[in-house]
This record gives structure tokens, C-alpha cells and sequence, in this order.
């Protein structure tokens, strides 16, 4: 068997059923590792990947595997956490793989829905495949498909708790587009408590009760976001006990999140709180470190971006308690990185950490300091600072890059390095070439133009260079 030719066949085959967001997340540092005695093994990058592709694809990859070689029964992971860097000749390129995704447009139903507050276009932003659960979110996940598989019938209702951040408001949304995917003729509700609240009060002082009422007793699904704001809320907390048990009576779909268990929610009365009690209560879990990570690179993906994988883990090391301000941190660094035409790098994502007050103490491979420290550290005076720097920066070593391999992936930093000591520190072509190898005056200034030439058309290529120059301080 040729491995690679092999995975190739099964991804191509897997990618109309898959996102294109699954497929570069979880399978873009795949290979087949092994195939003895019937059993395939797939090796992935990490583990969060692991979890994802056996959790979500495992009939599915098996089913396609057979197909394509009835000797094989069996289908095994391996993490092997190498595959993150460098290439590895079993890698399939995921270029030649994915396919169209031009979104389908699909006329419902009037009956479908009522989202109230203009809130249709904030919900169609969010679906349940976008969601990364990691092993510590797993079950929250499951019972959302579950309740979306089969709305009022599992987990009624469907009570989700935890911090600010987690994803809360991205499950309920979420649940609710699934549910109308899978029941087109079910009517759906999603809303805030605070709106339920203010929509009493604006319909008592109008003597308008009855038409809410009937707005949100007639409807297949409720979904109730924020629900701790009913607390000391008098009449808001009596029209939704009477909502909640009408809708619970005619065995009707109700979801609700808060930022605490029931039995924690002070304020409220106690035949509401048994009610949220009376089907699954589950809480949204702060994701570990590899999920973090998993996180970000789907949202890189989202945005057509890649960064450095010790970027991501320097994000997601210093930002651990809410995914919200994770992304944040994220969207930041972009931003900055897109105003400044500059490839993100370790340092700039650290001073992104410090004005957003992210981390008392960065943790990673760059450490907290003051913007002056940072730009006195790292001013580039000598030859020696920019090699060093560029070095660094494309992950070279020194002696390769100064020295005579001919590799495209070292010509071109070493063509950069000589670009930037001329236009930094305007050495001579001569002193750039003796220390580049002995290399002549005609050679250097050959590079030095090639760069300067290419800067014009290519915006990568400035991006990095821009990012060199402000990592030495100019």
C-alpha cells in the first residue's frame, strides 16, 4: 500500500460529507503511520485532533476505508506530535482536496421561526460543527446533537451553565440553527432574559399580556440565554414559571444557560429553580490547553490566516479562562499585524498580552517587559544582531543560513538578511559577502535587489520583512 496515496483517496472521498474548517483543523497534519493485520492506524498531531476525528468521523472513515481495501476492519489514532512541524512525506496537501463551499440558499417555511430582537442574523453565525468541545466538553456537545436530533422528546429541558466566556450563548444559538436544520417545520425561540423581562413589563403597562403570552407558548422550541437575570424579578420570574410549564406540559423543546448551577441561583424562587433541575444540567468546562490551541487555529482558518504555532501556544497559555477573550487576543494581534503590513511574531503577540492586561507574567518562550525595555533589547547595531535575528525569526540555524546550501527554504532568508543589513546598518556589499560565505560584491548586490524587487509585489514577503524591522527595533 502506498500510504499517502492511500489517505489521499480516503480524504478525497471524506470531504464532501466534512467543513472545510473540520478538514483543515483537525485533518491537515494527518498520515496513514501504519496498516498490519487489518488494522489502519491514522497518525494525528495532537490529541485534541484525536478526539475530534474518532469522535466525529470514525464510522465514517471506517466505512470508506473498507470500501477502498476489504482486508481492513479496524481503525487505531496515534498522536504523534511531530507531524506540527516540518513536513513528512506522507502528508497529503489539503489544497488538492477540499471543495466548493459556496453556502446553498434553502427556502423554509414561514413557520419555521421567530428570533426575536433582530436576533436571526446573530444566530445563523453559529452551528454546532464550529464548536471544539475537547474532551472537556464532549458530553455539553453530545447533548446539544442529541436535543437538536430530537427536540423535546431528550433533555427536557436542557440546562447549560458555566463562566463568562465558554460558549454558552455559541451552544444555544447553535442548538437552535441545528434543530431548525433537522426540523424545518418546528418554530424556534431564541432569546435573553433581560429581553423576556423588559417584553413583561412593556406588555403590562400596553395591556397587551395575551399576544406574550401567546408569542412564546406556541412556539416548538424555547431557548431562554442568561436566565440567572429573572432573579428578584417578581413578575418576570411568575409569566415564565407559567411559559415554562405550559411549554414543558406540551412537551415542547426548552433550553436555558446561566452562569450558574439551579441550586446556586439566589433570587430565584424555588419552584423555578426545581423546574431548570428537572431534565440535564451540564456545565461548560474551561478547555484545556490543546483545545485552546485547536480553538485558535480554526479561527485562523476562519480568517484565511496562519501563524506560527509557538503563537498560538503563547496565546493560549496566558489566556486560559475565557475563550472569548482568547479570541480577543487573537483578533488583536491580527488586526495589529494587518495595520502594520507585518507577520505577527512572539514579541509583538507579547506586547499585545501587555496592553490587554492578559498576564501579569507572559508565559512561553518571550517574558514580560516594557515597551522601552523590549525596543532597547532588541535594537539591531551589528551584523551579528540581524543574523541573529533573522535566524531566529525562520527558525534557521546561524551556520546554514550564513553558510552555502542552496535550499529555496534557506536561499530566501539568506537573500533577506543581506537585504536588511544594507538597508539597516548600509554595510557594504563587500562586508555582507565575507560574512555570507566569501561570497562576492555582485552576488550580494544581486540579492539585495531580488528582495528589494519582490517586496513590490509580494505582501507576504513585506509582512516579514516589516516584522523583522520591528523586532530590532526599527
Amino acid at each position: 500500500m502506498d500510504k499517502k496515496i492511500f489517505w489521499e483517496k480516503v480524504l478525497l472521498t471524506l470531504a464532501p460529507t466534512a467543513s472545510k474548517a473540520h478538514l483543515l483543523t483537525f485533518f491537515k497534519d494527518t498520515i496513514i503511520d501504519n496498516y498490519v493485520d487489518g488494522v489502519l492506524t491514522i497518525g494525528v498531531s495532537g490529541m485534541v485532533s484525536r478526539d475530534n476525528i474518532r469522535h466525529r468521523y470514525h464510522i465514517k472513515l471506517l466505512e470508506i476505508v473498507k470500501d477502498l481495501d476489504s482486508n481492513i476492519n479496524h481503525i487505531e489514532y496515534e498522536v504523534i506530535s511531530t507531524l506540527l512541524s516540518g513536513e513528512h512525506p506522507d502528508k497529503v496537501d489539503l489544497n488538492n482536496i477540499l471543495i466548493d463551499e459556496t453556502p446553498k440558499i434553502r427556502k423554509v417555511p414561514n413557520k419555521q421561526e421567530v428570533l426575536v430582537d433582530g436576533m436571526r442574523s446573530k444566530m445563523m453565525k453559529y452551528n454546532l460543527d464550529s464548536y471544539i468541545p475537547g474532551m472537556e466538553n464532549r458530553l455539553v456537545h453530545a447533548a446539544c446533537l442529541a436535543v437538536a436530533a430530537k427536540p423535546g422528546s431528550i433533555y427536557n429541558p436542557l440546562y447549560i451553565y458555566g463562566g463568562v466566556g465558554l460558549g454558552k450563548t455559541h451552544l444555544l444559538q447553535a442548538t437552535g440553527n441545528q434543530i431548525q436544520k433537522n426540523h424545518p417545520n418546528l418554530r424556534v425561540v431564541y432569546m435573553t432574559s433581560e429581553t423576556f423581562a423588559n417584553e413583561i413589563i412593556e406588555a403590562i403597562g400596553k395591556r397587551h399580556t395575551k399576544p406574550f403570552k401567546d408569542k412564546y407558548r406556541n412556539v416548538d422550541c424555547l431557548i431562554v440565554d442568561d436566565i440567572q437575570f429573572f432573579a428578584n424579578k417578581a413578575t418576570s420570574e411568575q409569566e415564565f414559571f407559567h411559559t415554562f410549564n405550559e411549554l414543558y406540559d406540551a412537551g415542547k423543546q426548552i433550553i436555558m444557560s446561566a452562569d450558574r448551577a439551579p441550586r446556586e441561583l439566589n433570587g430565584l424562587d424555588d419552584r423555578l429553580r426545581s423546574r431548570f433541575g428537572m431534565g440535564m444540567v451540564i456545565e461548560v468546562c474551561v478547555p484545556e490547553f490543546e483545545t485552546r490551541v485547536a480553538i485558535l487555529q480554526y479561527k485562523c482558518q476562519e480568517q484565511g490566516e496562519i501563524l506560527d504555532p509557538d503563537i498560538l501556544h503563547l496565546i493560549a497559555n496566558n489566556v486560559t479562562t475565557s475563550t472569548r477573550e482568547m479570541i480577543g487576543v487573537l483578533v488583536s494581534v491580527l488586526a495589529q499585524a494587518k495595520l502594520e503590513n507585518a507577520t505577527p511574531t512572539m514579541n509583538s503577540v507579547t506586547r499585545v498580552l501587555q496592553k490587554l492586561n492578559k498576564a501579569q507574567q507572559i508565559i512561553g518562550n518571550a517574558t514580560m517587559q516594557s515597551p522601552q525595555q523590549v525596543q532597547q533589547q532588541q535594537a539591531a547595531r551589528t551584523l551579528d544582531d540581524v543574523i541573529n535575528a533573522v535566524s531566529t525569526y525562520y527558525k534557521i540555524d546561524r551556520t546554514i543560513l550564513t553558510g552555502m546550501e542552496r535550499r529555496r527554504e534557506i536561499i530566501i532568508p539568506r537573500q533577506i538578511c543581506m537585504y536588511l543589513i544594507r538597508e539597516l546598518l548600509n554595510q557594504s556589499y563587500e562586508t555582507i559577502g565575507e560574512n555570507f560565505g566569501g561570497k562576492n560584491h555582485t552576488t550580494v548586490l544581486h540579492s539585495c535587489n531580488k528582495i528589494l524587487a519582490q517586496i513590490k509585489e509580494d505582501q507576504r514577503l513585506m509582512r516579514d520583512i516589516n516584522a523583522l524591522k520591528r523586532e530590532m527595533g526599527f
